[in-house]
């Protein structure tokens, strides 16, 4: 009985790390290749959210690089930006501070962040200071045949309570949002159809990247 148990787990791991996999990537490239920027995971509760997203850009990665590292863009895809000034930048590192004013519902959030870089492959940032309670995330960058494949991850927990119905919407929302407009700044939407489409998802005044 026990060598039954134990061929039967061992087919059961085989089907698992082989087959089932396969279904889920090729249904996530099909999306991606349609130009669909997909929210593979995104949580909310009382300590703040989190989401996780990736997207194909039709242009090269420093051109998105570009426009995420630059405060002037900033203004165009981060939702209710005020203030945005870089004080310290060596290439590898740079400090940034922040501040974001979403509306009454929102506390304004005053930060300064760290960016890790580095270039045109990966960026990791964590909060230095300010009134939120936790801020990190990163930045991936991927040549594939079909174009370079975005990955982006961020974990946000406010310095006071929000209602989590709100961070479930930012998250679910506004993160589709930040990339779609991050990829028409960037010129890399594929089409002209699709970058008006994108740039129309842009928070703020959105000037294409020269």
């Amino acid at each position: 009985m026990k060598s039954c148990e134990l061929l039967l787990a061992i087919v059961l791991t085989m089907v698992s790390t082989v087959v089932a996999p396969s279904e889920p990537d090729t249904d996530l490239s099909l999306r991606l290749g349609k130009g669909e920027i997909v929210l593979l995971n995104a949580d909310s509760g009382k300590s703040g959210g989190s989401a996780h997203v990736q997207a194909l850009v039709q242009t090269s990665a420093q051109s998105v690089w570009n426009v995420i590292t630059s405060c002037e863009h900033s203004f165009a895809f981060v939702d209710g930006l005020k203030q945005c000034q870089v004080i310290e930048d060596d290439g590898r590192r740079a400090l940034v501070h922040q501040v974001v004013r979403k509306g009454w519902l929102f506390p304004t959030q005053d930060f300064v962040f760290e960016s890790l870089r580095e270039p045109y492959r990966d960026i990791r940032f964590n909060l230095v200071e300010g009134n939120l309670k936790a801020m990190e995330g990163r930045w991936q960058f991927t040549d594939t045949p079909a174009g370079v494949l975005i990955d982006y991850s961020i974990r946000v927990r406010p310095g006071v309570p929000v209602p989590g119905f709100i961070v479930s919407w930012v998250m679910r929302k506004g993160m589709p949002d930040l990339i779609a407009c991050i990829r028409g700044l960037a010129g890399g939407s594929g089409s002209t159809e699709r970058i008006t489409r994108d740039l129309g998802r842009c928070r703020g005044e959105a000037v294409p990247a020269g």
